[in-house]
């Protein structure tokens, strides 16, 4: 349904409005046509007659599908890395890497990472 979309933004853009087909054969009669090289094909007269030239349809109908195909290889792209094969394995959640290295583990053990500072008192006597 590009190739229609890309006529119609063709149309719209130089100032003849947006065109659409009827639904049906004429949709299909539209894409046919367009993949033939004529930019009227499954429009009614009175329509098609307003359209722009083949070389503007062509090349909004190309950057259509150029658009398209970027915006899906980005969503492949973003699959792939995420929950695809290419998903990095083991990767810890926010509270995980807290848990391990965040403040709240540094606090807990400040005694043993900052003895001199965090130590307990003295023992006397220098039992164990």
């Amino acid at each position: 349904m590009l190739l229609p979309a890309g006529r119609g933004a063709a149309s719209w853009l130089t100032g003849c409005g947006w065109v659409w087909p009827k639904s049906g054969p004429a949709a299909m009669a539209s894409v046919a046509g367009l993949l033939a090289g004529r930019p009227g094909a499954g429009l009614s007269a009175t329509t098609g007659s307003g359209l722009p030239g083949p070389v503007v349809v062509y090349l909004l109908v190309t950057l259509a599908e150029i658009a398209w195909l970027l915006v899906t290889l980005l969503g492949v792209r973003v699959w792939w890395r995420t929950w695809g094969p290419g998903m990095a394995p083991g990767l810890a959640d926010h509270g995980e890497v807290e848990k391990v290295l965040g403040l709240s583990r540094l606090r807990h053990n400040r005694a043993v990472i900052r003895p001199d500072l965090y130590a307990g008192p003295p023992t006397v006597g220098g039992g164990r």
